[in-house]
């Protein structure tokens, strides 16, 4: 990735989602006996776990303005080109929870609201695409096969 071109903010926050969602966290109960001696209880079933919920978790889209237009995710050639590029991190709905200005050059105003919308654009197409592709290796199951030295 670092040497190839791309933008590590995108790959970090598509990795994170991907990772919150494989996480499951183990039931745990409380138990209190009659002398309010209190002892935690973890399920032995690997499989009673809790999930969590990655509907609002955001991706980052990174567009890079070159003279009057912008591009999504620029190669090292376009970035060479660029003198700012806008961080966007959007949720699956389309909000965006924050942006970053990157690099020495300006935006203007016009620039900032055009890439805002492109970036809650292909932001949306990323999450419906990614989610996709969680889903598929969800049904997977135990049948998943066993890749490297963990395998």
């Amino acid at each position: 990735l670092l040497e190839c071109g791309g933008n590590i903010f995108d790959a970090i926050s598509i990795a994170v989602k991907a990772a919150l969602f494989n996480t499951r966290i183990p039931k745990v109960r409380v138990l209190e006996d009659e002398e309010g001696t209190k002892e935690i209880e973890l399920s032995d079933d690997p499989y009673d776990c809790i999930r969590l919920n990655v509907d609002e978790v955001p991706c980052i889209v990174t567009l890079s303005k070159i003279g009057y237009r912008h591009v999504v995710d620029a190669t090292l050639q376009e970035e060479a080109c660029s003198l700012a590029s806008l961080l966007i991190s959007v949720t699956s709905k389309g909000a965006i929870t924050s942006m970053k200005k990157v690099g020495k050059g300006s935006l203007d105003p016009e620039s900032i609201f055009e890439m805002m919308e492109t970036g809650q654009r292909v932001g949306k197409s990323l999450h419906i695409a990614l989610q996709k592709i969680l889903d598929e290796e969800e049904r997977l199951g135990t049948s998943r096969p066993k890749v490297g030295f963990l395998g």
